[in-house]
């Protein structure tokens, strides 16, 4: 009777670790960062020209792997594809990264942006040519296509906000750093423990030895990494890796460094705090290995993401968190009977992470402003939204828009477009064209308008 016990508690135990439920603001930056780098990677790194320069390499060189000749085998089991076939499949690629960076259709854009990679990087490695840090990323891909990585941050769930509130037909206050799933947590373990077990099988690659005996303390003797840099500086034409190569004491200390990390890393699995010391030891050692010895390994660097609390970093060191926790926050009044003014509130709501603004909807707050503010008439509040500043003072139209944006730090790049010169003279011209042409936009006030255009 205990054994069934015993299991149901270790299943539990599982389940919690695995399944316990966690921001998905968490897991949609990791797919934001992830899916950036590797674009930028795809493209920096002149992915293009190295498939060219395959595809003109003679059939005897071209050993397919498995995964190759799954992915191919509708046009034949051993299928050589032409280069026009891989620059299709390059350029797709590029397309759906960038959908699943933005979050339209976000899963399906992860799946057909990780097959593309694996296409291509299995492509590559049919030629011999293997590398760690690609395989990883690649595990990474798949892992975040099978998540739920676009249930925030992407334009699948703002659309999915947007219509909700057009159907109740009026704007509520939401906060996506708040939303939680069961589902949050797994992919991004799996990918730490990936992360421990490649360091620790480095180590104790570097630490073992064959004959008797478990281990050797040869590789920490600092004539060996002086070897390899000293090698690889000559074949790859690093000077700073020729350099510390003739430098027996740093290079010791480097080998201990090394190995020290790569042993010890997989504490991070048990006290997370210890991400703080090891992702600016980890980005060290990477960018040195590839100073010194050519060797890119900074997917690894960009993957690290997985380890790092974001929704606890951003409510932690947002300079804007003294807003949400005072009453003392602008507020910014708008029409709740224009559909436009709704989709509005909830585009800005969703970039509100720290709950800087307060939102009002002016007909539930008007008496109350009217007596605060005698100088706002309802009408003008009616033709464009309105910011009362925690100072007493009082933003309209376009202006608010752009103070807004201030509280706002993932906005901030329109921020910088609002400044541009002559802003101040275009900006309400734009704001006022389309404020003046709601109904074009949406049936304002859902078939009865707050304010009559026509008479205008």
């Amino acid at each position: 009777m205990n054994l069934p016990k015993k299991w149901k508690g270790l299943s539990q135990v599982w389940t919690t670790y695995w399944f316990r439920p966690a921001p998905l603001f968490n897991l949609a930056v990791c797919r934001i960062f992830i899916v950036a780098f590797q674009l930028f990677y795809l493209i920096n790194n002149n992915y293009i020209s190295k498939l060219f320069d395959l595809s003109a390499l003679p059939n005897s060189q071209y050993k397919p792997l498995p995964i190759l000749q799954l992915l191919v085998s509708p046009l034949g089991w051993n299928y050589n594809p032409p280069f026009a076939f891989l620059a299709i499949a390059f350029w797709l690629t590029l397309v759906v990264g960038l959908l699943a960076l933005i979050g339209l259709k976000t899963n399906l854009s992860l799946i057909f942006f990780a097959v593309g990679n694996i296409f291509m990087q299995a492509y590559i490695y049919s030629f011999g040519d293997y590398h760690h840090p690609e395989a990883l990323m690649i595990i990474t891909l798949s892992l975040l296509a099978l998540s739920p990585a676009g249930k925030v941050l992407s334009i699948d769930d703002l659309r999915h906000r947007i219509q909700q509130n057009i159907k109740r037909r009026r704007f509520e206050v939401f906060n996506i750093m708040t939303k939680k799933s069961v589902f949050a947590r797994w992919s991004l373990l799996l990918v730490q423990w990936m992360f421990a077990l490649i360091y620790l099988s480095a180590a104790l690659s570097k630490l073992g030895k064959p004959g008797p005996g478990l281990f050797t303390l040869d590789w920490m003797n600092g004539y060996t990494l002086q070897y390899y840099l000293l090698r690889d500086g000559l074949r790859w034409g690093s000077d700073l890796g020729i350099w510390l190569g003739q430098h027996h004491t740093l290079a010791w200390i480097a080998s201990c460094t090394a190995i020290l990390f790569e042993g010890t890393f997989f504490l991070v699995l048990i006290f997370p705090g210890l991400i703080w010391l090891y992702i600016p030891m980890g980005a060290a050692l990477h960018t040195g290995i590839y100073l010194t010895q050519r060797a890119p390994f900074f997917q690894y660097i960009a993957i690290y993401a997985v380890f790092i609390p974001w929704t606890s970093v951003i409510k932690t060191l947002s300079r804007r968190q003294r807003f949400a926790r005072t009453k003392n926050k602008p507020e910014l009044l708008y029409d709740g009977l224009c559909p436009l003014c709704i989709r509005s509130m909830t585009v800005l709501c969703y970039f509100d992470w720290v709950n800087c603004i307060t939102y009002s909807d002016l007909e539930k707050r008007w008496l109350s402003v009217s007596e605060i503010h005698p100088e706002i008439s309802l009408e003008a509040c009616r033709e464009e939204m309105h910011l009362l500043l925690p100072n007493g003072s009082v933003r309209k139209g376009f202006f608010a828009f752009r103070e807004i944006l201030r509280y706002l730090p993932p906005l901030w790049p329109l921020l910088v477009v609002c400044h541009f010169p002559a802003a101040s003279t275009i900006g309400p011209k734009i704001y006022k064209f389309v404020a003046s042409r709601r109904p074009q936009f949406d049936r304002c006030s859902y078939g009865t308008c707050s304010i009559n255009f026509d008479d205008k």
